[in-house]
């Protein structure tokens, strides 16, 4: 029983810290969208952090290991870098 209540407070914090670096990585990404501050590599980048911590957020609140959850992750992520290369060539 203590075990499960550790564990539970240890998934908790897990989900808080995901839940800040999301905000924090959405913000700067938003914050430098509206500004032009950010260049291409670096919304690819922060867009790639966010969809990893939501991937893990998922991965924490469902530990079963989801079938072609990297697939989808790998095909937003090349929707967003093929939608940011579009925007830089037009």
């Amino acid at each position: 029983m203590a075990e499960e209540a550790l564990g539970i407070g240890q998934r908790d914090e897990l989900l808080a810290n995901i839940r800040q670096l999301s905000r924090i990585v959405l913000d700067r990404l938003e914050q430098g969208s509206k500004e032009g501050t950010l260049d291409q590599a670096q919304i690819r980048l922060l867009g790639s952090i966010a969809m990893k911590s939501l991937g893990l957020w998922q991965e924490a609140l469902n530990p079963r290991p989801r079938r072609g959850l990297r697939k989808e992750v790998r095909d937003i992520e090349d929707g967003i870098s093929d939608e940011n290369a579009g925007r830089s060539s037009g």
